[in-house]
């Protein structure tokens, strides 16, 4: 190809073209940096490549004349401030964020906000613990969160806020450790919006809220779960199977002809509390709506110490 040609229908075409596929490819590479990041590290590191798009542009633009090497090396050192920029603000305010999208074990509790008003408002989570709580916003075009104080006139600071979502949306809230107690939670938006968070000790067949079943092997730890008559109660599903879902539902009896509960499911290694409602004096069946096998029986008002047994019996039993 003559150079004459070369230089005046080649390179008018593919250098522009070539700068716009390198510019897209720093731009991709750059929107994953501020995703895999907090929302501070996002904010901190476009504010450095911004900053860095500005005195490499003006030092280009100083310049007697631009040749394609001065715009590729502006293009380099933005994505190169960019990528330390990024590194630094990890490495200052951590990958995550307490209110964004958790990961790991741990307790998990649901939060539902619907017509403006929380489904759940009674929640019980272990004492001393780090947990999470499942904000599920259901009510589209409206913003909602959940904040936790100390005491019930809702004053001061917050315990712990949410970031606000607008609905349909969901977010999992990382909340720190909460001392035995009652801790009042609303929604910052709409202060009417009102529950509870019961904090309690766990112990090993404490009774009342927050008893314990293990899921592991495929198996519950127990096959008897007893709980009081028409009284809200909390179960926490410790399930330790990783990658294998598990969950615990309720029914007048095993063949499945009236549900009284249904929990959710869970992917392990995770925890969930159970908010399960008032149940008369009885005897019901429970079981893994994924492995049915995962049964036993659910005393409601049998005089005994409200708790999880713990021996596994044979409806317990190791299967798929």
């Amino acid at each position: 190809m003559k150079p004459s040609t070369r230089d005046r229908l080649v390179l008018p075409v593919l250098l522009p073209v070539g700068l716009l596929v390198l510019i897209g490819l720093v731009l991709l590479g750059f929107s994953r940096i501020l995703l895999s990041v907090s929302k501070t590290a996002a904010t901190a590191t476009a504010l450095t490549a911004a900053l860095a798009i500005v005195v490499g542009g003006a030092i280009v633009a100083a310049r007697k004349q631009v040749s394609p090497s001065s715009l590729l090396g502006l293009v380099g050192a933005v994505a190169g401030v960019a990528m330390v920029a990024g590194g630094l603000a990890v490495a200052v305010t951590g990958g995550g964020e307490a209110g964004g999208e958790g990961g790991g074990g741990g307790t998990v509790v649901e939060i539902v906000a619907v017509n403006i008003a929380f489904q759940q408002t009674d929640v019980t989570v272990p004492a001393g613990e780090p947990f999470r709580i499942r904000f599920r916003n259901e009510d589209t075009g409206v913003q909602h969160n959940v904040q936790i104080f100390d005491n019930p006139e809702f004053s001061g600071t917050p315990l712990f806020e949410g970031e606000i979502i607008t609905g349909p949306a969901e977010i999992v809230y990382e909340v720190p450790a909460l001392a035995a107690g009652d801790y009042p939670f609303d929604c910052v938006i709409h202060p009417n919006m009102q529950g509870v968070i019961h904090a309690v000790e766990q112990g090993g067949g404490a009774a009342g809220p927050g008893l314990t079943v293990v899921a592991e092997n495929i198996a519950f730890d127990t096959d008897r779960i007893e709980l009081p008559a028409d009284t809200p109660t909390a179960i926490v599903l410790d399930n330790r199977d990783a990658g294998v879902q598990h969950n615990i539902s309720i029914y007048t009896d095993d063949t499945l002809a009236e549900v009284l509960f249904k929990g959710e499911l869970i992917t392990g290694p995770a925890r969930i509390t159970y908010q399960i409602p008032p149940l008369p004096a009885g005897e019901y069946y429970f079981h893994c709506d994924v492995h049915p096998n995962m049964n036993g029986t659910v005393v409601v008002g049998g005089g005994a110490a409200t708790g999880a047994t713990g021996a596994t019996g044979t409806t317990g039993a190791t299967g798929g």
